[in-house]
Parts: C-alpha cells; structure tokens; sequence
C-alpha cells in the first residue's frame, strides 16, 4: 500500500486499525505515520504500552510469576517482565565501598 499517496485522514483510519495498535496515532505527524506503518514490526515499547494489566499478567504467570500479581501497579508488572537498562546499571556493585569515617580526638 503507498501510504505517501493517503490523506491524512486516511493515514489515521489505517493506524487506528493497524493490528497491533498504534498507540496515541491521533497526535502523530504523517511522517510518523508513514514510518510506523511502513515498518514491518513495531518496536517492542509500542507493543508493551498497549498491554493492558491483564496480558501482563497472564504473562508473568506464564514466565512463572505467581505470587502477589495482584498488588503490583501496571508500571511495577512492565519493570518485572521488562526491566530497563537503567536500573540494571544502578543495581551493579562495582563502586567502591566506603568505610566510616574514624572518630579521631580533635582540639
């Protein structure tokens, strides 16, 4: 399908029904469109924002999570089943260990 041909609001109508959805296609620009639409599989993030609660946590049972999916907020469910780089970087122990500072008689 040539999408440069389509009005916009035709571009609107195929992302609306593009399967899997687009999320937030009503605020994109057509050039967004076009470069989602073209793709042949959307990112993972886009995929990931458009799970409700109850795909994540189908999926986490499914990944062998049981305990407590039911008390975790949907952004505690993404963390779990996606863990971002960042905090994978926060969470190694590469620093250095301080020690406390020595109590030392001072006049």
């Amino acid at each position: 399908m040539d999408y440069h041909s389509l009005t916009f609001q035709e571009l609107k109508k195929v992302a609306r029904d593009h399967k899997p959805k687009i999320k937030q296609y009503y605020i994109k620009s057509r050039h967004e469109l076009i470069q989602l639409l073209t793709m042949p599989i959307l990112p993972q993030q886009f995929i990931i924002e458009k799970m409700t609660i109850q795909e994540l946590r189908d999926e986490a049972r499914a990944r062998g999570h049981k305990a407590g999916l039911w008390k975790l907020l949907r952004a505690e469910l993404v963390e779990l089943l996606y863990p971002s780089p960042d905090q994978n970087n926060k969470n190694n122990d590469s620093g250095k260990k301080h020690d406390p500072p020595n109590k030392t008689d001072s006049d």
